[in-house]
């Protein structure tokens, strides 16, 4: 092309993925939300930790009416109901990310690591 021309209509990049990264499994990683999120891209819901439930009785002590167990599959619901939006995952709830995104996270502290290795 002549100097100072531009060619006006730019190709436009192959977005196709290829057969084996399609044919791949993506590798996901444990975190725990410690902020609400949405992830970028698949994920998968690993479950929650559900807090004991306290209550005073007549004398003033605090009786345990439902034990602290871990809830699996399920997100962590929000404390008032009918707020959030499609795709948003409550802080406190563990999730599985691609590897990539999960450093990414992990590094701007919106989740920490919940494998074995973490503690």
């Amino acid at each position: 092309m002549p100097r100072g021309t531009y060619e006006r209509k730019p190709k436009e990049p192959d977005m196709s993925i290829s057969p084996e990264a399609a044919a791949a499994p993506q590798k996901l990683f444990p975190v725990l939300l410690t902020k609400n999120y949405q992830p970028a891209s698949a994920y998968e819901i690993v479950g929650y930790l559900k807090e004991a439930v306290k209550r005073k009785d007549a004398a003033g002590n605090w009786r345990i009416v439902e034990k602290e167990e871990f809830i699996n599959g399920e997100m962590k619901p929000h404390p008032s109901p009918g707020v959030g939006y499609i795709g948003k995952i409550w802080a406190g709830t563990h999730i599985k990310l691609p590897v990539d995104e999960a450093k990414a996270v992990v590094a701007k502290k919106i989740a920490e690591r919940a494998d074995d290795i973490a503690a």
